[in-house]
């Protein structure tokens, strides 16, 4: 018989880099790649408020979210586009 010894995670799970410093963006990041029709609906220009148009996806965006928002949603043409774009102004990456 086979004796199978799983790896430690230790080797598999990289290291956490923290907390973000704009958990909004993150939040919309999870939500939009949950549900990859809100992120088509920013694509196409509809207000965040109107994407987000259900009672559980409440998200406080500040000024200066909506305005990364507004410049991610008018530079991205995909879904993927978008979401990559996203991820990295959540993780503080400069886009």
């Amino acid at each position: 018989m086979l004796a199978v010894q799983p790896m430690s995670l230790e080797r598999h799970t990289p290291p956490l880099r923290g907390q973000s410093s704009r958990p909004a963006l993150t939040h919309v990041v999870l939500l939009a790649a949950a549900n990859p029709h809100i992120a088509e609906r920013l694509l196409r220009g509809e207000p965040f408020d109107m994407a987000l148009d259900h009672p559980q996806y409440t998200v406080p965006l500040d000024a200066h979210d909506r305005a990364t928002l507004a410049e991610i949603c008018a530079r991205t043409h995909t879904v993927h586009e978008f979401l990559l774009t996203l991820a990295a102004a959540a993780d503080g990456i400069v886009v």
